[in-house]
């Protein structure tokens, strides 16, 4: 504890005013203080016979000794941050970190449906935040910066048809005559099945 308190003092000698510490006016480095006395000679008595009057030169900026101070190193504080992890044998986890401004989680439960979330800071200094859910229905995502679509434009008014709409196509008179005969072959044929006993009993 003495060591402490020593080591403190010290410090606060060390880290003061250079004209209260080092300051020669007060112990004979400066001769202005008593006159007639030199500083070599001055064994810290006055003679009974040396005046008490002190004469005092007005201050100048020059006569001022210069002020230091000992700065310490500035240390940036860094951010807390922490993390965590788990899991287990049926395959549900859960991990995730934070610290400063960007931060993640993400879990996921028996049935596998995963959902988490992060963020991070982009290129223009923003915050941007992301969550997102993996499951049957496919991975769904919403967040601060997704592309929002343009503005749908209006319908167009339906066009006016030049004319009259066109005739359907009509049959020659070969296609008109198979039709004919294929119609009695087909229904021949389906008169014959039904009266024909079924083979298969």
């Amino acid at each position: 504890m003495n060591a402490l308190t020593v080591l403190s003092l010290a410090a606060v000698a060390a880290c003061g005013n250079a004209r209260i510490v080092g300051y020669p006016g007060i112990y004979g480095a400066y001769a202005g203080v008593y006159p007639g006395i030199l500083p070599q000679a001055y064994s810290g008595v006055l003679p009974a016979a040396a005046p008490l009057a002190v004469a005092h030169s007005p201050l100048t900026y020059s006569s001022v000794a210069p002020v230091t101070y000992n700065a310490l190193p500035y240390a940036p504080v860094a951010p807390i941050q922490s993390q965590y992890h788990a899991q287990d044998e049926l395959g549900q986890y859960s991990f995730g970190y934070s610290g400063g401004p960007s931060s993640r989680s993400e879990t996921r439960d028996a049935f596998g449906v995963v959902r988490g979330s992060f963020n991070y800071v982009d290129s223009e200094g923003k915050v941007q935040t992301q969550h997102y859910v993996a499951d049957a229905l496919g991975f769904r995502v919403s967040a601060t910066n997704l592309p929002v679509a343009p503005d749908a434009p209006e319908a167009p008014a339906p066009l006016a048809l030049p004319g009259p709409l066109p005739e359907p196509v009509q049959d020659t008179p070969e296609v008109a005559a198979a039709k004919v005969a294929f119609k009695a072959a087909f229904d021949e044929a389906a008169a014959a099945a039904e009266a024909a006993p079924d083979a298969r009993k």
